[in-house]
């Protein structure tokens, strides 16, 4: 009888501590984004005078989340605007044809850990814009600050551009050990790829200016890594 009701205690409390695992609490949800629409014009906002225009974000609730944040940046400027609600819509007044990218992340006030959502880019349309510019390229590889090896000497720069009119004609590569990077590695190029030489020991600068068929030129800003 004693083994039995030891063996009952002790699958209670197996139970027990099992359930409390589960029961507790975990990381919050990604949000999934729905407006505005990635890589598009954003017409739907509401105007507010000639230079600004209100526009909602919308991103579908993501699981076991208390609040979202978030950040809304020009592409242009660098300047980045950050809410937190509850609710999952916001509106924001922006400048009229401006780049943009727009993120949300989740919290749980009952966990450190946060998820984020993808990244996406729109432009806030501008009274009477025919063209738009490219977006600013992003770096794929090296990614911002990342540290890598060097190699045989050689290492191959990747980024991507993107253009809502889809006229992109060529990408300028600027590389060096200054910054901002004043040598144009590459002009011209159709690829979003290009080797370059390395040494170790070495910080490296790059950026990539994207035109289009319009006369239209973005800037990626300045990409730095280190080669060890």
């Amino acid at each position: 009888m004693k083994k039995l009701a030891f063996g009952l205690s002790f699958l209670t409390l197996l139970i027990t501590v099992s359930c409390s695992d589960d029961d507790g609490p975990t990381e919050p949800g990604m949000a999934t984004l729905i407006f505005p629409e990635n890589n598009s014009e954003c017409t739907t906002g509401d105007d507010i005078d000639d230079y600004t225009s209100r526009v909602t974000f919308e991103w579908e609730p993501s699981d076991r989340t208390d609040t979202y944040r978030l950040q809304v940046e020009n592409l242009n400027d660098g300047t980045a605007q950050e809410f937190n609600t509850e609710a999952t819509s916001l509106g924001v007044v922006l400048q009229k044809g401006e780049p943009y990218s727009w993120t949300v992340t989740s919290t749980n006030q009952d966990v450190p850990e946060t998820s984020q959502s993808e990244t996406w880019k729109f432009y806030n349309a501008g009274d009477g814009t025919e063209s738009y510019a490219p977006f600013p390229a992003t770096a794929v590889s090296p990614e911002p600050d990342e540290t890598v090896a060097a190699g045989e000497g050689t290492l191959t720069l990747e980024w991507k551009g993107n253009d809502i009119d889809g006229d992109i004609v060529g990408y300028d590569v600027y590389f060096g050990n200054a910054n901002p990077p004043e040598t144009v590695e590459a002009s011209d190029l159709e690829d979003t790829v290009l080797d370059v030489n390395v040494s170790p020991k070495t910080v490296y600068y790059w950026k990539v200016v994207t035109r289009d068929s319009q006369g239209n030129e973005s800037n990626s800003g300045v990409f730095v890594f280190k080669v060890n």
